[in-house]
């Protein structure tokens, strides 16, 4: 596939919303959102195995316990507050 004509943070928010509207489309048609956040784990990890190998795949999650459990992904209040409107966060890099 070819080189993005969009900028990088354009790109995050660009995918982001689209995430977005189909996560809120899954949750309409009953899916579980822990479900959902175990299928785009799973593929976001296939996917990146298939990019750029399991070796590279490995090293990237080798320290994820420790960077989750330091907050590394704890979402700031005023973030979940917009999330849970469907408003995401135009800064979210």
């Amino acid at each position: 596939m070819g080189e993005s004509q969009l900028g990088v943070d354009r790109q995050k928010k660009l995918a982001l919303d689209l995430f977005l509207e189909a996560w809120d489309k899954a949750m309409n048609a009953g899916v579980d959102s822990d479900l959902l956040s175990e299928v785009l784990i799973y593929m976001g990890v296939t996917d990146l195995v298939a990019d750029r190998g399991e070796d590279w795949t490995a090293e990237v999650f080798e320290d994820l316990p420790e960077r989750i459990r330091e907050g590394e992904f704890t979402l700031p209040e005023e973030m979940l507050e917009a999330l849970n409107g469907r408003q995401p966060n135009p800064n979210f890099a």
